[in-house]
């Protein structure tokens, strides 16, 4: 994930949130069997540390096939 998904566009998050900034990145995992699976993830850097941290994935139903 950190090499497929990472290197794409962040787009920040419009709701707010009280322990972070939110980020969304759309991007396409690539499995080893061929397999490709696009996703949307969350990630948010943290006000008080400013560690970014994953927060969740799940299968993006809007990517185009």
């Amino acid at each position: 994930m950190r090499s497929q998904i990472l290197s794409l566009a962040a787009v920040p998050s419009d709701e707010p949130n009280r322990f972070g900034d939110v980020y969304e990145i759309r991007g396409v995992l690539n499995g080893i069997n061929s397999t490709r699976l696009a996703v949307v993830t969350i990630w948010m850097i943290e006000y008080e540390t400013k560690v970014t941290k994953f927060i969740t994935l799940y299968p993006d139903k809007e990517a185009r096939s």
